[in-house]
């Protein structure tokens, strides 16, 4: 089985949310589940505003549909 994991936060950030699914994807791979994880880091960013640790990925129409 694959799980396809979408997520605002990971990687440089350091935080609970980042934890928790690095966790989750060791304990899937205990049970010969295969996790991929779809994060800004492949797409342009801009920095949010008023948060500016927190990265707003933009993409064009049909580019995610292209990488599932």
């Amino acid at each position: 089985m694959r799980i396809l994991m979408v997520t605002d936060a990971w990687r440089p950030q350091v935080n609970g949310v980042v934890h928790t699914l690095e966790r989750l994807s060791e304990t899937l791979k205990s049970f010969d589940v295969e996790t991929d994880f779809l994060t800004p880091n492949i797409f342009r960013t801009l920095p949010l505003p008023t948060y500016p640790d927190i990265r707003l990925a933009l993409t064009r129409p049909g580019h995610v549909a292209r990488l599932i």
